[in-house]
């Protein structure tokens, strides 16, 4: 996958295009700005130092405050693990977090300030401890036998239990794969969905999607078409995002299943676009951005598109773009808010949180004040760095990370052409300065990125003559008799 990803971005960054195709998201409610949260490390309300409802609840006017419009929550379920994707029970809050009712009262709080909810759907697999199991393995004639795959021989990606049987376990042997060709498993199925969007959940985040069935694209997509027109049976307005760690042509292929989104890996991690444009290895930042632009928008056409920096599987954006270089982790975020379609901000990244190495690392403890009151570290952590300061001191510095962010998610919400926009990549005068028109509903949008370690001085375009906002790290543009100045790693929206 590396070296596909790093071939792609060659092409990417040695071509040079334009773009110009229409953003229609199959649900005109698909969020702009969102924050994925790993409930336990996030805010503790009980004083236990573990993270729940009662502290999520607590900080959602914070996250409204930055701009976020929607959440996506990892796994909530009981489980065996600290990371709950191996469920035990789907209908269930695990009671670390909480009780169903703190989870009811956070939707509400969330709703309230409109904010959207979208629950981890953890379907490829089960908990080896869930009771279907449970019963499936200790009893052939089981009703929950048919819930799994058994075999009396062994096979790729099966593991053996005592008794000699093999079931098919593709991750690990503790998350024992569901026999999606079950009609009893995809009734299952229905009604974990129903449970939670009767409940009012928004819609789901898939796991896996590429894992439902081994090697077969075919049979992911088939699968992925009935959950998303089952869904959308529950609720029209359920939206469906999927966890498609493929190259970007593969993507492309999965939005056939009619699923709303797929996450943008390509653009994403240390060897994804963003990162690698703010690397050594690019010389032409500002072009590169452009084509990096004009190639998602060709290859996925009017597809909703869902970029990020990095997920709770990945190394942390700030470790791929230089742990103390703040310039660079907030250009990161610039580069992020500049995407079409619902961007994603893992909790942490707005403080310049670092995390690499095993998963542990990447999803410790929120940093609200004192370190004192950091929840605890998951299990298995073995590093916990903190190289920027608190969210609280953050806050009381314009100049901060935090600060960067807020501006960023903001501008998004103030100029919904970013999100929805039909993209143009102008030609522009300096190989490290972008220049991309986006167009929505009669109105345009004209975006400038200086990536020069210097200020520089343009021409702006015809058409464009006051600036409707900024993202600065040194400094504010000035725009006089048609030209603009616009400060090193500065980025101008102009009407």
């Amino acid at each position: 996958m590396k070296r596909i990803l790093s071939m792609l971005l060659c092409i990417v960054l040695i071509l040079g295009c334009t773009a110009a195709h229409a953003v229609e998201p199959r649900d005109a409610d698909l969020v702009d700005n969102w924050y994925e949260i790993f409930v336990a490390s996030y805010a503790d309300g009980d004083g236990d130092r573990v993270g729940d409802f009662k502290g999520l609840t607590q900080k959602l006017d914070y996250i409204h405050d930055m701009g976020f419009r929607g959440i996506w929550l990892m796994p909530i379920h009981p489980s065996p693990t600290y990371h709950k994707y191996d469920v035990t029970d789907y209908c269930a809050i695990a009671p670390e977090y909480g009780t169903m009712e703190d989870f009811e009262a956070f939707l509400a709080r969330a709703h309230e300030l409109g904010i959207k909810v979208i629950l981890d759907l953890v379907v490829n697999h089960s908990s080896n401890e869930h009771p279907w199991f449970q019963s499936a393995k200790s009893d052939p004639a089981s009703p929950y036998r048919e819930y799994y795959r058994f075999s009396s021989e062994q096979k790729a990606g099966y593991n053996q239990l005592p008794d000699g049987t093999w079931f098919e376990s593709r991750f690990v042997s503790t998350m024992p794969d569901l026999n999606l060709d079950s009609p009893v498993v995809l009734q299952e199925i229905e009604s974990i969905m129903r449970f939670w969007l009767d409940k009012g959940v928004d819609g789901f985040r898939l796991d896996a999607v590429t894992s439902y069935y081994t090697g077969s694209k075919s049979q992911n997509i088939a699968f992925l078409s009935w959950l998303t027109k089952t869904a959308k049976e529950i609720r029209p307005d359920a939206i469906i995002i999927g966890e498609c760690w493929e190259d970007l042509y593969t993507i492309k292929d999965y939005y056939a299943s009619g699923a709303d989104s797929f996450f943008l890996f390509p653009a994403a991690q240390s060897g994804g676009y963003i990162a690698k444009i703010l690397s050594n290895d690019v010389e032409k930042k500002g072009a590169s951005f452009g084509n990096v632009v004009a190639l998602i928008e060709r290859e996925l056409g009017d597809e909703w598109v869902t970029p990020f920096l990095g997920n709770h599987d990945t190394n942390r954006i700030a470790n791929a773009v230089g742990c103390y270089n703040p310039t660079n982790v907030k250009m990161a975020a610039g580069l992020l808010a500049l995407m079409r379609g619902s961007i994603f901000v893992y909790y942490g990244d707005e403080i310049g949180m670092v995390g690499t190495g095993n998963d542990p690392n990447k999803r410790i403890g929120m940093f609200w004040d004192k370190k004192m009151n950091i929840c605890r570290h998951p299990v298995g952590t073995t590093v916990a760095e903190y190289p920027f300061p608190s969210a609280e001191k953050q806050q009381a510095d314009e100049l901060s990370i935090l600060a960067y962010y807020q501006d960023a998610m903001q501008l998004r919400l103030a100029h919904p052409e970013i999100a929805r926009g039909t993209s143009t990549v102008l030609e522009s005068p300096d190989d490290n300065v972008a220049m991309v028109v986006r167009e929505c509903d009669g109105k345009r949008l004209l975006m400038i990125l200086n990536m020069n370690i210097d200020d520089y001085t343009l021409t702006v375009p015809d058409g464009f003559t006051a600036i409707s906002g900024e993202l600065e790290v040194w400094g504010h543009a000035a725009l006089e008799n048609g030209q603009l100045t616009i400060p090193a790693y500065g980025i101008v929206l102009m009407r």
